[in-house]
């Protein structure tokens, strides 16, 4: 049973008969935005999201073999919503769903990716891109409550596809300037047009396979690698 938090806030419980895709070999699930999901190892279902400047926490609880991993778009609000768009809640509420399932805080270690600076942005405060302002939340939330933060591969120019498999183990490919770039860009867009503001919210949909050889290039090294 895989656990899914959706951008409502509602919880899903899902049977694992319905993750059929094949990602590497694993029965995968895909994360979008504004969304987590938590499940056992036992499960034998990975996770997979497609990244820019949103971050994915990946958690770990390494007695009860047990995973999470969210996709958020920005740190926090200053609304008073739940909403499983802002890091904040997100990481809360996955967090919340695995100590449920019998999880503890000194068993569990943690993982970070995204955060790229995908739109490149010449006039951009330094520092102040929604890519670096979601990368440092995620690094200060694991510190602040005392999670190990035991790697992270963040930030650079292009979008990441992250697959957590169990384990803990978890693999990259990273894109290209091409058409997933520009898929990219475009929804995100709403998200860098005001970096001193709390930007306009639009739904980013992830989701697209990239475990294949489109979008490798001769020139690029390490296009697939065991990530961390």
């Amino acid at each position: 049973m895989i656990l899914i938090g959706h951008k409502d806030g509602s919880i899903e419980r899902a049977s694992n008969s319905r993750f059929n895709q094949k990602v590497k070999g694993f029965n995968t699930h895909t994360i979008i935005g504004g969304e987590f999901a938590v499940g056992k190892d036992s499960d034998d279902i990975a996770f997979k999201t497609l990244l820019g400047s949103c971050v994915a926490i990946m958690f770990y609880d390494k007695v009860q073999k047990i995973k999470g991993m969210n996709h958020f778009l920005l740190p926090s609000t200053k609304n008073s919503n739940e909403d499983m768009k802002y890091g904040l809640y997100s990481v809360e509420a996955m967090l919340n769903e695995m100590y449920k399932l019998g999880c503890k805080k000194e068993n569990i270690s943690a993982k970070i990716s995204g955060g790229a600076d995908i739109m490149q942005l010449t006039n951009a405060i330094p520092n102040s891109s929604i890519g670096h302002r979601n990368v440092e939340f995620a690094k200060d939330f694991c510190k602040a409550e005392g999670f190990k933060l035991i790697s992270e591969h963040t930030r650079g120019e292009h979008g990441r596809l992250i697959l957590l498999a169990n384990d803990f183990s978890t693999f990259i490919k990273v894109t290209q300037k091409s058409a997933t770039d520009a898929k990219i860009v475009t929804e995100e867009k709403a998200l860098q047009t005001e970096i001193t503001k709390e930007p306009v919210i639009k739904e980013y949909v992830g989701g697209v396979d990239l475990f294949n050889d489109d979008i490798k290039k001769k020139d690029e090294p390490q296009m697939e690698i065991e990530l961390f």
